[in-house]
């Protein structure tokens, strides 16, 4: 319990700027191939930081360091998927995932939007889907968009959450 007190001290002390990098950082992370799994889930670790944070910054700051952080992850594994092709040691990561990466890229041919966005509530599939549309060398800008879009409605779903304006039932 002292470590918790500790970190929750910890996160009060720290600068506007620095707390905006480290939950950009941290949403980024859970939200690139390769990263995300060397991370506690992010449910946990939002509602945790939020709850910390929110009695002393708005629930807007945090909703844009979070909406921020899950759209620089979605880019960084599109961008990986894409660079596969330019950097053949990338593809050891593939092999890992190759029967989701394969589903999913079947789903993204049909309904590619969609199945992105939806794929931001999924954690395995939130850096895995963003990865298979650079794999496939969809556009870029409607994938950016789309993910823009499914980052900022997911990271107001956390706030929300954190503030009690939204109840999960267990």
């Amino acid at each position: 319990m002292e470590i918790i007190h500790t970190l929750l001290d910890s996160l009060g002390n720290l600068s506007p700027i620095t707390l905006f990098l480290s939950i950009t950082l941290i949403t980024a992370g859970k939200s690139t191939i390769g990263i995300s799994s060397f991370l506690p889930p992010a449910s946990l670790m939002l509602i945790f930081i939020f709850g910390a944070c929110l009695p002393l910054y708005s629930p807007i700051f945090l909703w844009l360091a979070t909406s921020c952080g899950a759209l620089l992850g979605s880019i960084i594994s599109y961008e990986l998927g894409r660079s596969i092709y330019r950097f053949p040691r990338l593809k050891t990561w593939v092999k890992r995932y190759q029967s989701k990466i394969n589903r999913v890229q079947q789903l993204l041919k049909n309904k590619t939007h969609y199945i992105l966005f939806i794929s931001r509530f999924l954690a395995v599939f939130r850096y895995l889907t963003p990865f298979s549309a650079g794999l496939l060398r969809l556009p870029t800008y409607p994938i950016y968009i789309t993910s823009a879009i499914s980052a900022l409605i997911w990271s107001a779903m956390f706030v929300l959450i954190a503030t009690g304006v939204l109840s999960i039932a267990l």
